[in-house]
């Protein structure tokens, strides 16, 4: 009988696939990952431009800025009109830089590095470039007044004629409208300011564009220095309560921390 059993066992055992002398299974193939998105390498110029335009305006943000502009300009395979445009921006670097620095002598360092900058722009546009040229002129005027009035006063004139040029490529472009009301509230009425000039200058940058902030704070200060001082908070309040700033960053980095300022003035 066990003989029987084992003859049993043995036919079953011999009946079945010979699965002991097959070809072992394929080893199991392991989770493919998914493939890595190629890392996208970072425009320097468009990386310059977002520090100086929403960045916080600090000495530290600025100079990464002029940096990445400064090491990325030299490149000639860029189309002349990003470099003119980056060169417009590393001139507004270089002197919101110099604003943010200590010592007249680094200041003016750094605004020189500024106009020359301004004026290469101009230059590789081939000779009309508004950014540019605004840009180069401002930061002439702050050399002068780094270095005191008298100087400013002798560059009034080279100031004024920047600022025209700069409305007769774009008759848009509101800061240096600006700028020529500026000089006209800042000026002495005996060496052609004039008070009623620079509030139609003002007027007509907000005829032009009603959001534009940075001309309201300037009508607040005119006010205040003409002693109306109602007149001064009511446009200081405006700035604050606007919501649809045509230069968004420079309402929030500028334009409301300067127009707070005035209002504790006025109390």
């Amino acid at each position: 009988m066990k003989r029987a059993f084992a003859c049993l066992a043995l036919a079953a055992v011999v009946s079945k696939p010979a699965m002991a002398e097959s070809a072992p299974p394929p080893p199991a193939t392991p989770e493919e990952k998914p493939a890595e998105k190629p890392v996208e390498a970072k425009d320097p110029f468009k990386e310059a431009f977002d520090l100086i335009e929403a960045g916080p305006n600090n000495a530290t943000t600025l100079k990464k800025a002029v940096d990445l502009y400064e090491g990325s300009l030299t490149d000639a395979s860029r189309p002349a009109a990003d470099r003119a445009n980056g060169y417009a921006d590393l001139a507004r670097g270089y002197m919101r830089l110099g604003d943010v620095s200590k010592g007249d002598k680094e200041k003016i360092a750094l605004y020189e590095k500024g106009q020359a900058a301004g004026k290469k722009a101009v230059e590789v546009a081939g000779g009309k470039h508004a950014d540019g040229l605004f840009w180069a002129t401002a930061n002439m005027a702050t050399i002068g007044r780094t270095r005191g009035v008298m100087n400013s006063l002798f560059m009034i004139g080279d100031l004024r004629k920047g600022m025209n040029e700069v409305l007769a490529t774009n008759p848009n472009y509101h800061f240096a409208r600006n700028t020529l009301g500026e000089i006209d509230h800042a000026v002495p009425g005996f060496a052609g300011g004039s008070d009623d000039r620079a509030e139609k200058a003002y007027l007509e940058v907000l005829r032009r564009d009603p959001h534009f902030t940075a001309t309201m704070v300037l009508m607040a200060r005119l006010k205040k220095d003409q002693g109306k001082k109602d007149e001064a908070k009511q446009w200081a309040e405006k700035v604050i309560a606007e919501k649809a700033a045509t230069m968004r960053n420079d309402w929030r980095k500028f334009d409301v921390p300067d127009a707070k300022k005035l209002l504790a003035e006025l109390q």
